[in-house]
């Protein structure tokens, strides 16, 4: 069999400019696909980017106004909300968000640091505290109620005034910033003046606080889908694809409003992570799929922040989600998509990741400290190889797709394809899913394909055709799971020890092995390439 990856590239290039960016789509009209646009879009963008060996980012492939048109689907996207404070105290949820004072500090500290001191965001019990490196960011003689007002006298010319909202100190503050005062015009003289008989009578009445949330909804009809943690993740790894990440592209404020989306989902009380805003409200049942999507985009807002020299420190809820993880784990040795379900292949891949994204003090993640669970994972993942394919489920037909969730599974649980499976006929099997006129790769082998409309039971009097063409879906999966396969024969051929090796090295054609050689190495968790997410 061969690999045809010009072919896939255009398949996914032909998606993009017909489905993904059409500007003659309208706005208002109903698509089946648009809950999961977002998703699809990044789908195709990792994909191709896959496909494209030495390849920085996709500005090397697409055209700028193909980038930009996807910079501004995803942004689009982006919906804010304003969060009551006693929906956040009701909650318990004060000390694992950051109030828009506390962000609105963050942004004053960029504005004033050197380019080389780091800011560090410790959020626990005992509240949220923001310090800069070794420099304090304020005078250590002031409290946390400074402010400050700046005057402008000329062009240029630029006079600031630190004053203390506290009531009692407004007569220590007049003098001992008398000097300043006396440079000052009449007119900021009186500005000023007004300004601070206006706070002192603020303080009088109890100040709210604000809360702000930031997530990413399916498509840009914000009147019909809500922000939610799989949108997020695929709108914050979509940034990546097409390097959109400065501060201009996607600002700290935004991420850290977003930061306080995912945190504000965490269930306090059972240690899982909800899809949305509204399903927290309405204390819907976790889900695998959620908790993985909301420490994956945690991941990738700390990657983000830690580039601009920013730090955030939460490690407080992590014990709570390792737990219910672990309640998820059957008997089997898989994981389930909520405790008591059956296991799944695609919820086991999120457990698995979920507890490498939880470290603990040490940066161990907790598979790697228990190898008795660990080795019963191991043996369930393997039993999903069956008739030269892979199964999500215990006796359910194999599906291309699981390809990607078992594998990607067993590389991120450390593990040696080759000494475990038939690598070979894994890939054969996943080529044998290929569309070889259009491009692109079906759920099941082609040659299953085409069968008889009298041999199966249909619904509707159109043949069934959902699994017998290729999809965005089914393709990017397939296409990862060669590559992560190739890169992992790879890894442990360079790792090959002197001992001699009773199987002998894995051979593969070399007309194939120069095709899958252009394959980008994928991160088996996040499923894009692997110096994107370092």
């Amino acid at each position: 069999m061969e690999l045809d990856i010009k072919l896939h590239e255009k398949y996914f290039l032909k998606s993009i400019k017909e489905k993904l960016v059409s500007k003659s789509k309208r706005d208002y009209e109903s698509d089946k696909y648009e809950s999961i646009l977002i998703n699809g879009v990044f789908w195709v963008l990792s994909g191709i980017l896959i496909m494209n060996k030495g390849k920085n980012n996709l500005g090397d492939i697409l055209e700028k106004n193909v980038i930009d048109m996807l910079y501004l689907l995803v942004m689009q996207s982006l919906q804010k909300k304003k969060i009551k404070e006693n929906i956040i105290y009701n909650y318990k949820k004060e000390n694992n968000i950051l109030s828009h004072k506390d962000i609105n500090e963050v942004m004053k500290i960029i504005k004033q640091k050197a380019c080389d001191d780091a800011i560090n965001i410790k959020i626990g019990n005992e509240g949220t505290n923001i310090s800069m490196g070794n420099t304090p960011h304020h005078n250590s003689k002031t409290n946390e109620n400074i402010s400050r007002i700046e005057f402008h006298k000329n062009k240029g010319q630029q006079i600031n005034i630190a004053f203390n909202t506290n009531e009692n100190t407004t007569n220590d503050l007049l003098i001992n910033n008398m000097k300043e005062i006396d440079k000052v015009e009449k007119k900021d003289l009186n500005l000023y003046t007004n300004a601070t008989h206006l706070n002192g009578l603020k303080n009088n009445k109890k100040k709210k606080k604000k809360f702000i949330i930031c997530g990413f909804s399916p498509c840009n009809k914000k009147w019909l889908y809500e922000p939610n943690v799989i949108s997020t993740l695929s709108a914050i790894q979509i940034l990546f694809l097409i390097n959109r990440t400065s501060e201009n592209d996607i600002s700290t404020k935004t991420l850290l409003e977003i930061y306080n989306f995912i945190n504000l989902l965490f269930d306090e009380d059972k240690g899982f992570y909800h899809f949305s805003l509204k399903s927290f409200l309405l204390h819907f049942d976790g889900d695998m799929r959620f908790v993985f999507c909301s420490l994956s985009s945690i991941y990738f807002i700390n990657l983000l922040l830690s580039k601009r020299n920013i730090y955030i420190y939460n490690n407080s809820n992590n014990q709570k989600c390792i737990n219910w993880i672990l309640n998820c784990l059957n008997a089997d040795g898989g994981f389930s998509k909520f405790p008591g379900s059956e296991s799944h292949a695609g919820t086991t891949f999120c457990a698995v990741n979920s507890l490498n994204l939880l470290k603990d003090n040490n940066n161990r993640s907790f598979l790697f400290t228990n190898k008795w669970i660990r080795s019963k994972l191991i043996r369930w993942l393997c039993d999903r190889y069956e008739n030269q394919g892979i199964n999500g489920r215990v006796s359910k037909s194999h599906d291309v797709c699981y390809s990607w969730w078992v594998l990607s599974s067993l590389v991120s649980l450390k593990c040696n394809l080759s000494k475990l499976l038939n690598v070979n006929i894994l890939i054969n099997y996943i080529l044998k899913c290929q569309d070889k006129d259009n491009g692109g790769f079906s759920r099941v082998q082609q040659n299953d394909n085409y069968i008889k409309k009298s041999e199966n039971f249909n619904y509707y009097d159109k043949e069934n055709i959902s699994h017998k063409k290729p999809d965005l879906f089914h393709s990017f999966f397939a296409i990862s799971a060669l590559s992560i396969i190739y890169n992992n024969i790879q890894y442990y051929k360079n790792k090959k020890s002197g001992k001699y090796d009773i199987f002998g090295d894995i051979k593969i054609p070399k007309h194939l092995e120069d095709q899958l050689i252009q394959l980008n190495d994928v991160h088996s968790s996040f499923a894009m390439p692997v110096y994107m997410t370092i």
